[in-house]
């Protein structure tokens, strides 16, 4: 569960990123918002499968079993999953049905929300009293924040 977890905000992260940076360059179309978030999930969900598969080499000294690497793969699965609603509105974007900058806005915005929910899911279930809570919701989001903040900087340029 944890680590499916970590997949996906992984891969919300690099979705979001990259959606930002094409805003915010300016004269995105579809298509090419489409390719790249299809392109850096895949590659992020890659990363993941093979950091899982080095990880547990190193951690046990072999190979992922069959049953091992099927739950790896599906994790890494997963993290596509992230992507599907934002694909659909940039395909639907891609053939006119809804404006291009409509879509990325609302793509950017269900990437964030599913962060903020991930993260306030983490705080409720942290144990901490309700201020406590509400403390580490805030610190977490300012860390997606500067995180979002630095991935965006590295597409830009």
């Amino acid at each position: 569960m944890a680590r499916a977890l970590k997949e996906r905000i992984y891969a919300s992260f690099t979705g979001l990123s990259i959606l930002a940076a094409l805003t915010a360059a300016g004269h995105a179309t579809a298509i090419s918002a489409l390719v790249s978030v299809a392109v850096g999930i895949v590659g992020i969900s890659a990363a993941g499968f093979l950091a899982e598969v080095v990880a547990h080499q190193v951690a046990h000294k072999a190979f992922p079993d069959r049953g091992e690497l099927r739950t790896m793969a599906l994790i890494a699965l997963g993290a596509l999953g992230s992507a599907s609603a934002p694909l659909i509105l940039l395909a639907l974007a891609t053939f006119g049905v809804i404006e291009t900058d409509l879509a990325l806005n609302i793509a950017m915005g269900l990437y964030a929300a599913t962060l903020v929910v991930i993260i306030l899911l983490a705080a409720a279930r942290s144990g901490l009293r309700p201020m406590q809570q509400l403390i580490s919701a805030a610190m977490l989001v300012g860390l997606a924040i500067v995180v979002v903040g630095v991935l965006l900087l590295a597409h830009l340029h």
